[in-house]
């Protein structure tokens, strides 16, 4: 799920831009990384944890991609550090996973669960590979938030 603002942001880049100016708990500042989620239930979830403040409802994008089935089932699936999606723990040993993966250069993903739903999987993938230009977007729909999501609404 993407959020668009008129001149600084297309829900459709999947240049991994964002993810090298904050860096995440899969790569360091300075690496792009896409980061996908296999259902659109759990990039919901992923979208509200990491967004934090009054946040408008509107705006929002669902973003589908498409790719070659190799190229999910050739994923890197790395060995999980202990206390990996524990929030109190260090995200060293995680970026390290990430940044190894990103500087080998193969494959173009990285297969992962989710912190916020573990049974749903994450796929990363870098956008620097050859082999991105086999991913493509397939639609970005419009997406609005359920106010109830943030306490508004009929209960």
């Amino acid at each position: 799920m993407a959020k668009e603002r008129r001149g600084h942001y297309r829900a459709d880049d999947l240049s991994g831009h964002g993810a090298a100016i904050a860096g995440g708990r899969w790569n360091p500042r300075g690496m792009r990384v896409l980061y996908t989620c296999s259902h659109a239930s759990t990039a919901l979830l992923e979208a509200l944890v990491h967004l934090s403040g009054d946040l408008p409802a509107g705006g929002y994008f669902m973003v589908t991609l498409e790719l070659p089935d190799r190229l999910y089932d050739t994923a890197f699936v790395p060995a999980l550090p202990p206390n990996w999606a524990d929030l109190s723990s260090d995200s060293t040993p995680t970026r390290a996973i990430g940044r190894q993966w990103l500087e080998a250069g193969e494959p173009l993903g990285m297969r992962v669960p989710s912190a916020i739903c573990p049974l749903d999987e994450n796929l990363l993938l870098n956008p620097l590979h050859p082999e991105m230009t086999l991913v493509r977007v397939v639609s970005t729909t419009p997406f609005t938030l359920d106010p109830r999501l943030f306490g508004h609404g009929a209960p």
